[in-house]
């Protein structure tokens, strides 16, 4: 029952954690902020996470599992494109749910460098995927590019989805909401639409 107990006050502050720096920004966020949130104290707070570099770290480790899921997930049906779009949708949900991390991946990767190996790795095996997703598109007849053009596709998808919403927040002048979550799945949607053999 104790360790029940131990488990659950470490995911509380994980969730807690996530809600205060989707909403306010990891650098802007105070350990007592975080241990006001998630109802510990901030004594009880070091006990699970010295440092708040670690909270990053550990969120990241929830959102890597995340990925790879959403990422390595089997078409439902590939021979519909708008499972495709579904796909791309989860892919966007989950980058939503862990806006933080892309709000503020140079500052992130600064204060917590181990991140930035586990994030090069993570890109590589969510990108392998995704050349599977596109490879099945190709063989249903649903999406014509060579396999150089899909090399050069992805990369740019994965600029965008990276950077859409920091360029979003400096465009606006304010903080991205649930509204422009819209825009930027349309952004990565039109980099692949060209290449489309059906319409959308």
């Amino acid at each position: 029952m104790a360790l029940r107990t131990r488990t659950s006050t470490r995911e509380r502050v994980l969730d807690a954690s996530l809600a205060l720096f989707n909403a306010r920004g990891f650098v802007r966020s105070t350990t007592a902020e975080v241990s006001e949130a998630a109802g510990i104290n901030e004594g009880n707070l070091y006990y699970w996470f010295p440092r708040k570099e670690q909270l990053a770290e550990a969120l990241f480790e929830r959102f890597e599992a995340a990925m790879i899921a959403v990422a390595e997930s089997p078409v439902a049906d590939p021979g519909v494109l708008s499972t495709y779009t579904d796909y791309q949708r989860r892919w966007f949900d989950l980058m939503w749910a862990f806006r933080f991390l892309y709000r503020e991946g140079p500052a992130l990767r600064a204060v917590a460098p181990a991140l930035r190996g586990r994030l090069l790795a993570l890109n590589g095996r969510s990108q392998a995927a995704l050349l599977h997703v596109f490879e099945e598109m190709r063989a249903h007849g649903l999406l014509r590019a060579t396999a150089g053009e899909i090399e050069v596709l992805i990369s740019n998808i994965w600029i965008v989805s990276a950077y859409w919403m920091d360029f979003r927040t400096i465009e606006s002048g304010a903080d991205i909401t649930e509204a422009d979550f819209a825009w930027g799945f349309r952004q990565v949607e039109m980099l692949y639409r060209p290449y489309l053999t059906v319409e959308k």
